[in-house]
């Protein structure tokens, strides 16, 4: 452990931390940048005999003076003493923490938002309103400590742990026996500490399960970039430590308005039918493991029993001591199963009970769906929950695994219930223990489209009360030029006489009603591109973008009659939205057909991705105040054109048409493709789709 000399502001290293009285600081690191490690190094290589404090920073140098005046020789803060240059020492010192706050004499804390003479309000409101209440690293840096003495923004006592113990309680939702260490951490249910991270928030998103290493005393390599998949890791690793399983219980709760008919698999009892697949769902809380502390927010009530209570409420005499196990296939277990139906959920369920009960003594049941069709996966294997009926409904967000797209569902997802003894009652002939393998984590693919939702979500829709900027990818212009290909913004003019080509620096502004029309020709014709929000009630409520190949034509090209579609449902094909997502771009294949004499086809790939200042900001968009963060790059790609017939069949002049009605358009439209290629018998509808 490396230590800062409250004397000489120099560090020294000690083995064992419980060798040696040292004070440590808890803090808010500033918004402005904390001097680091490598920094003071490059400090205190240019000192000769005696330190030159003035060159510390504030921070430093009066947590330096709290700490000697209190007697410390000793103190450690991490933005000091962490070299996070090394990847190896930041490991071991994140997993060691919660021990060096155990070990230290006392906790300073330090409250950089609290007494500052700007703030009216009374001192013990600043205190609870403090943003130090509202960090995840804070969290184990309060309760590890025996001592926590409370400092205000000019470094004077505000109050310690145990003086402010109520008001603490009352902010973090912590007893006060815990914060005082009258009661051990291992007494609290798994999910009420989780509960306490709830509402917590992190820089990294790594660190949400970093920081709660050292509140289940359990340890995980530290892999930053792996994302969210760092708290799946810190809950596999308490599943084989801590043999509590509440840290299942969270999500939304069938409350249980109607009870359940509980039936034997087979039996004619069963009153519905089928199972409805995961990938129809595709929630994020399908999976046994949460994605983030979050999803315990409501969790707090939720206590562990012993396995010969849990046995005794099923009338059993031996206990069962069930092993959760990750496997390819899921998280196994041998559980107390029950085939279940209720009027709120219109999936046939498996009510899998949990060792766990609520305050008022209920035992929680996992809501278990098969994961997929009966006839095609064995029944041991599911996920987590169901949406409700229509009559619980609110609008949630799920991600719709076959294309990756965003869809919404009308409804309630429920993940767990909680029974009484009569209802154990009902449902104790239907029991068996049965092997479970629960979907515990997202897949790699769900979990990278899930990851870079919030970049998906700037890519199909914009805020309509402010202009969108739009570019063309300088590489793609230059492998069009390339190809024979040039584009124009499209006019009602022949070529000869329309504007330059676009260049790479010219930025395209969209507005609401406006669609920006790009012509992509070549010496044999031209396909116009819209491209702007659509003109559905999607497109004008939410600011759907709307990307479409109105028309082509062999050249000259005539004047330009935009075909509007303003029936659309959310994930229409014209939609941004409904476009492959794949790690920071959406992209989309479409088939154009020119009328030429042999009906040439060209398959366009077009993509979407966020524009960045450092990349294509040019001097002109800082005079125009264009932001970065509005910008979209929009990248073309051709495909080799070929023909479709060697020569236009007879009797089908119509093929620049609709077929459908007896009406006939004046161009012929793209081809969305999608998972089928339409069949040449006959090939005019698919011109058409």
């Amino acid at each position: 452990m490396r230590l800062l000399d409250t004397e000489t502001k120099r560090f020294c290293w000690f083995e064992n931390p419980r060798e040696v009285s040292y004070a440590i600081l808890s803090h808010v690191w500033s918004s402005k940048g904390e001097q680091s490690h490598v920094e003071l190094l490059e400090i205190q290589a240019g000192w000769d005999q005696y330190p030159q404090e003035e060159q510390l920073s504030s921070k430093i140098r009066m947590f330096c003076k709290v700490a000697r005046d209190a007697g410390y020789r000793y103190a450690w803060l991490d933005t000091a003493c962490i070299d996070g240059t090394s990847s190896a020492e930041l490991s071991e010192a994140i997993n060691s923490m919660y021990d060096w706050y155990r070990y230290a004499d006392v906790c300073y804390a330090y409250l950089a938002d609290v007494g500052l003479p700007a703030n009216p309000d009374p001192l013990s409101e600043q205190f609870c309103k403090s943003a130090w209440f509202g960090r995840g690293w804070t969290l184990q840096e309060l309760i590890a400590p025996n001592f926590v003495v409370f400092l205000s923004a000019n470094w004077q006592v505000i109050g310690t742990k145990h003086s402010l113990a109520a008001a603490i309680e009352a902010v973090t939702h912590i007893d006060t026996p815990i914060l005082t260490h009258q009661r051990s951490l291992d007494t609290v249910s798994v999910a009420k500490r989780m509960s306490w991270a709830s509402r917590r928030k992190t820089t990294k998103v790594e660190d949400e399960a970093y920081c709660l290493l050292g509140i289940f005393g359990v340890h995980i390599p530290t892999i930053y970039g792996e994302g969210s998949h760092a708290f799946f890791r810190l809950q596999e690793e308490i599943c084989k430590n801590i043999s509590d399983q509440s840290i299942f219980a969270w999500g939304g709760v069938l409350d249980h308005r109607d009870s359940f008919h509980f039936y034997t698999p087979g039996s004619e009892s069963s009153v519905k039918r089928g199972t409805a697949a995961a990938e129809a769902i595709g929630a994020r809380r399908q999976y046994i493991f949460a994605l983030s502390p979050e999803s315990f927010k409501d969790s707090s009530e939720y206590k562990a029993i012993s396995p010969g209570d849990f046995a005794g409420r099923f009338w059993e005499k031996e206990a069962t001591y069930p092993i959760f196990t990750t496997t390819p296939y899921g998280l196994h277990a041998r559980l107390p199963l029950a085939a279940a139906s209720s009027s709120s959920v219109d999936t046939p369920l498996s009510l899998a009970f949990l060792a766990c009960v609520d305050k008022d003594d209920r035992l929680i049941a996992l809501l278990l769906r098969a994961s997929g069709p009966s006839d095609a996966v064995s029944r041991a294997e599911y996920v987590v929950g169901d949406a409700g009926s229509v009559e619980h409904s609110e609008v949630v967000e799920a991600v719709e695994l076959r294309s990756q797209s965003v869809v919404t569902l009308l409804s309630s997802y429920f993940r767990i219930t909680k029974l009484s003894s009569c209802d154990l009652l009902a449902a104790k002939e239907h029991i068996s223990i049965t092997d479970v393998h629960t979907l515990a984590r997202p897949s790699r693919a769900i979990y990278n489209a899930d990851r870079d939702r919030e970049i998906r979500h700037t890519l199909y829709k914009s805020n309509l009360k402010s202009p969108l900027q739009l570019r063309l990818t300088p590489w793609s212009l230059s492998l069009l030029l390339a190809q024979g290909y040039h584009v124009k913004p499209a006019q009602r003019l022949p070529v000869s006489n329309a504007r330059p080509v676009v260049d790479a620096s010219e930025t395209f502004t969209l507005l609401p009603g406006y669609p920006l029309q790009l012509a992509l020709s070549d010496d044999l014709g031209s396909i116009i591109l819209s491209i702007g929000f659509c003109s559905c009630q999607y497109g004008q409520e939410s600011g759907l973008l709307n990307v479409a190949i109105v028309e082509q034509h062999a050249m000259p090209y005539g004047p330009i009659e935009r075909v509007a579609s303003v029936v659309h449902e959310r994930n229409d094909p014209e939609h941004v939205a409904s476009w492959t997502h794949r790690a920071g771009s959406v992209s989309k294949e479409f088939v154009a057909i020119l009328p030429t004499q042999d009906y040439l086809e060209r398959r366009l790939q077009l993509s979407l991705s966020r524009g960045f200042a450092s990349a294509v900001s040019t001097p002109s968009d800082s005079q125009a105040g264009l932001s970065s963060s509005s910008q979209l790059m929009l990248s073309i790609e051709v495909r080799e054109a070929r023909p479709l017939f060697a020569v236009a069949p007879a009797g089908h002049a119509a093929i620049e048409g609709s077929v459908e009605g007896g009406q006939q358009d004046d161009h012929v439209k793209a081809v969305d493709t999608g998972p089928t290629w339409p069949s040449l018998g006959w090939f005019l509808q698919g011109l058409n789709v």
